[in-house]
């Protein structure tokens, strides 16, 4: 006998705990007889297949339409794309669709279809294209839809590469232009139309059980979690929502999410289509889009909208965007959730809208359905409602025996079960601490359940700040602060602290063309934050709150925020008042948070200072004054940056103590076969650091010596590297510049680059070798040329003169360095090696060693005389030198 197959719409009004008990109450198969997403299309189309189900606007204009399709020809177009895919996999496999795409006019349909045919997955398009391709590869996605460049050049120019990257892809569906399109490519209305609409094309063996979509955790660091939902999960969440919030046939709701989240795909995507309802998608990019926010109320008089909302940060913009222009009596609620929703953002809204507010409460592992507040109920503030029918809700507390029940109205860690909880993650050892044996998912927010079964949120578990033991709620914070003068939103985070562990940090966002008055702000809390720990301990003022794609506030982003605060409070305790530190925040490969803190132009001792100020924190600090050069491997190639662009990568004591260390550890890197050697900035090196050459004159003429000697060692080594020495000229090289480059055995410049010895100039005799390597590198004339004028010479002269053997445009130069260096890495690295050693023979004879060290003898019985104290005094009063 066929089973007959019906919409969600719902069995009864749901006001109360009671009425979802009475549900309850009936046979569960008798109320959800759908066994698979294709089941409830069906059964839509059946009921009322002539009514609109999914509209899609090109922009925020109403009238701008990319598609708009009713439930009948929504469950055609569903056939059509499982069919297209499900050929595309062939007879035998289950295609694995993912898609990298805005919400273009097909998305939904395509998302759909491909749940129906296999699995689909859609991945955030703002994420880097290296995590991209990690999802694609984690997945085993074989086929991924993307739009046409003309419709959206990011997604398009992330795709680049993908054949390559992902061995498991087999095709790429593009929407849009088929004259972009190369040979690689399938164009997505030509590959569906060769398919039926009428019925399935294939068996279809999907049940309740089987897994059919992929959703990647938002809102956290490190590598994504990949989430498993079932058919089941998904159609008993539709089933939930129409029940609690009473959705049906009549209703027509804004769906503003992306569709990589599940508040796009099922809060407002396909709870509302199985009830027979309209989704209206106001944008490509959803409430993303700033028009979408400032047209809100227009789409809604348009299309005569019943149900609005979106997560707590758009429910903002979308009260500051509110007019009297636009009729808006038919909405009968707006919703809320993603987030805890301040206090006074909900009262803003509905004191502006005179709309009601319902909150809701889900997760991507619940297929977003664990609480509602009934549409048809009274929502009480706070309450994210009562739990979603025929599941569970409980509260527990951690103990030494494991977990124990909370009494009512005592907080806990909120646990779920119940057939929308997830199967587990793809990657099993993701699912400890998650998800137990029995079911229960540990959802990690924290809360309490009241008497009559309301379930009230407080937080993340993550994001309360622990004071010396004593636990502290964010919201106690930003509720207060939400009601001063000019506050729009705020949220606290805790800032490390050596004594306390964490302090209260507060960010806040000032109303528009608005100013907050810090001083008053802070005494406001002071009076109005009753616990004392958890007052403020600073309050900042931030353009906007971090947020992720679908808008959530993004709290470790502003936990990281707080941890650079704490640092640079830090800088300001020890008196590094003019010092400028980079401060880096990541994890380790276990996760753990890690600060790098970069201090340019810092003492010693303020770095070894600041590491002991900071040392008690729970986070990893590595302190560390910036390397006047930098070292970079790539492969079998290293990059040698000499780092000091403010000074015109003068060689100072530091500089080449740290080109030192480089050098070792490149000398001791058996697999590389080329270095790179350029300048940070616009001068490869403006020579010697004059001012601290002085300065160390004065002191001690015999240290200064030694200091030349250290250098000539240093110059020595780099061309003493076993492997060719590739120098890339940026900019201005002089005098200690010219001396380093001409250890290398390559030399390229950018277009406009100048090359000189200026020794001569300030009355310097040189001391690193430039007079024997110049001389064995040009002939004598040009040679002395260079020594005797001490004018730069532009590298198109020294191209003549067969110094430099190739000019490129200065955009170019790494590239072109990069692509000898690639050459040289195709030949054999032990022939290279031999070869280098037979064309510098004379690099350690005894007189080259000689001539070496005659430069020293001759500086040391230079150094009294009166030109190069004259040199070094019009120098550092920058007037010109005359003899």
């Amino acid at each position: 006998m066929e089973r007959k197959l019906k919409t969600t719409r719902p069995v009864k009004t749901v006001r109360t705990i009671e009425d979802i008990r009475s549900l309850e109450d009936q046979p569960y198969d008798g109320l959800v007889t759908a066994h698979n997403l294709f089941d409830l299309l069906v059964a839509t189309a059946k009921d009322v297949g002539n009514s609109k189900a999914v509209t899609v606007l090109n922009s925020a204009d109403p009238s701008d339409v990319g598609g708009s399709w009713t439930h009948r020809e929504l469950l055609a177009e569903v056939t059509r794309s499982a069919n297209m895919f499900k050929g595309l996999a062939g007879p035998n496999s289950q295609p694995v669709v993912a898609f990298l795409a805005p919400t273009l006019p097909y998305l939904p349909l395509l998302l759909l279809g491909a749940q129906v045919a296999g699995v689909a997955s859609s991945i955030n398009y703002l994420l880097n294209k290296e995590t991209i391709f990690e999802l694609l590869n984690a997945e085993g996605a074989t086929i991924l839809v993307i739009p046409a460049q003309s419709l959206d050049d990011m997604c398009w120019s992330k795709a680049a590469g993908a054949f390559e990257e992902v061995p498991t892809l087999q095709n790429i569906i593009v929407i849009g232009d088929k004259s972009e399109l190369g040979s690689e490519y399938l164009n997505f209305v030509d590959a569906v139309q060769k398919h039926s609409s009428d019925m399935l094309e294939f068996d279809l063996t999907a049940d309740r059980n089987t897994v059919c979509a992929l959703f990647h955790t938002g809102g956290t660091t490190g590598r994504p979690k990949l989430v498993q939902l079932t058919h089941g999960n998904q159609i008993h969440a539709a089933f939930g929502f129409a029940q609690v919030f009473g959705y049906n046939e009549n209703d027509v709701v804004i769906n503003g999410f992306p569709f990589f989240h599940v508040g796009g795909t099922m809060t407002v995507g396909l709870s509302v289509l199985a009830a027979g309802g309209h989704i209206i998608v106001p944008s490509p990019y959803g409430l993303r889009s700033p028009a979408a926010i400032q047209n809100y109320w227009k789409i809604v008089d348009h299309f005569k909208v019943t149900v609005v909302g979106g997560v707590p940060t758009s429910i903002g913009s979308i009260t500051n965007s509110w007019t009297n222009d636009f009729d808006t009596s038919s909405v009968r609620m707006a919703v809320t959730g993603g987030a805890v929703l301040p206090e006074e953002v909900g009262r803003r809204f509905e004191q502006t809208t005179g709309i009601q507010l319902f909150e809701t409460y889900g997760m991507t592992e619940t297929a977003a359905a664990i609480a509602f507040n009934p549409g048809y109920g009274e929502p009480v503030s706070g309450s994210v409602g009562f739990r979603a029918p025929f599941s569970e809700t409980r509260i527990v507390k951690p103990t030494s025996f494991g977990m124990e029940m909370c009494k009512a109205e005592e907080s806990g860690l909120v646990q779920v079960r119940g057939p929308q909880v997830f199967p587990g993650y793809l990657e099993v050892e993701h699912n400890e601490g998650t998800l137990d044996p029995e079911g229960w998912l540990t959802t990690g927010d924290v809360g309490y359940m009241s008497r009559d079964q309301r379930l009230f949120l407080t937080g993340r578990e993550k994001d309360l700040i622990v004071r010396s033991g004593h636990n502290i709620d964010p919201a106690a914070i930003e509720n207060v602060a939400n009601r001063f003068e000019n506050v729009e939103i705020s949220a606290a985070v805790g800032m490390p602290d050596q004594y306390a562990g964490e302090v209260p940090a507060l960010f806040v966002v000032e109303k528009s063309g608005a100013k907050i008055d810090l001083a008053a702000l802070q005494k406001y809390l002071e009076i109005n934050v009753h616990e004392g720990p958890a007052r403020p301990r600073i309050i900042e003022i931030i353009e906007e709150l971090p947020t992720t794609a679908v808008g959530k506030i993004f709290k470790p982003a502003l936990r990281e925020l707080a941890v650079k605060k704490k640092v640079e409070m830090e800088l300001l305790e020890l008196g590094g008042t003019d010092i400028e530190a980079k401060i880096t925040v990541g994890v380790d490969h276990q996760l753990k948070t890690v600060v790098e803190v970069e201090l340019r132009n810092g003492q010693p001792d303020l770095a070894s200072a600041l590491e002991t100020a900071l040392k008690p924190l729970p986070q990893t600090y590595r302190i560390k004054n910036s390397d006047p050069v930098k070292l970079s491997v790539d492969g079998h190639i290293a990059v040698l940056k000499l780092n000091r662009p403010e000074n015109f990568n003068a060689v100072s004591q530091d500089l080449m103590r740290c080109l030192k260390k480089h050098l070792v550890v490149i000398a001791d890197m058996t697999d590389l076969r080329a270095v790179i050697i350029t300048g940070e900035g616009k001068a490869f090196c403006a020579g010697g650091d004059l001012l601290e050459f002085e300065e160390a004159l004065q002191s001690d003429k015999q240290t200064l010596i030694d200091y030349l000697r250290y250098n000539q060692e240093v110059l020595q080594m780099v061309e003493d590297l076993p492997i060719p020495v590739i120098g890339a000229i940026n900019g201005v090289a002089v005098a200690g510049g010219l001396e380093l480059l001409l250890c290398c055995d390559i030399l390229i410049a950018a277009e406009g680059a100048q090359v000189g010895d200026g020794h001569t100039k300030y009355g310097i005799v040189p001391a690193g070798g430039a007079t024997v390597r110049l001389m064995e590198k040009l002939s004598p004339g040009h040679a002395a040329q260079l020594f005797y004028t001490a004018q730069l010479e532009p590298v198109e002269t020294l191209q003549q003169w067969g110094l430099i053997s190739e000019i490129v445009p200065g955009e170019k130069l790494m590239d072109k360095a990069r692509d000898i260096a690639i050459q040289i890495c195709k030949c054999s690295p032990e022939a290279i090696r031999h070869t280098k050693a037979l064309i510098y023979p004379k690099n350690r004879n005894d007189d080259r060693r000689a001539r070496m060290e005659r430069e020293l003898e001759h500086f040391f019985e230079h150094a009294d005389g009166k030109d190069l104290a004259h040199g070094l005094a019009m120098f550092r009063s920058k007037q010109a030198i005359l003899y």
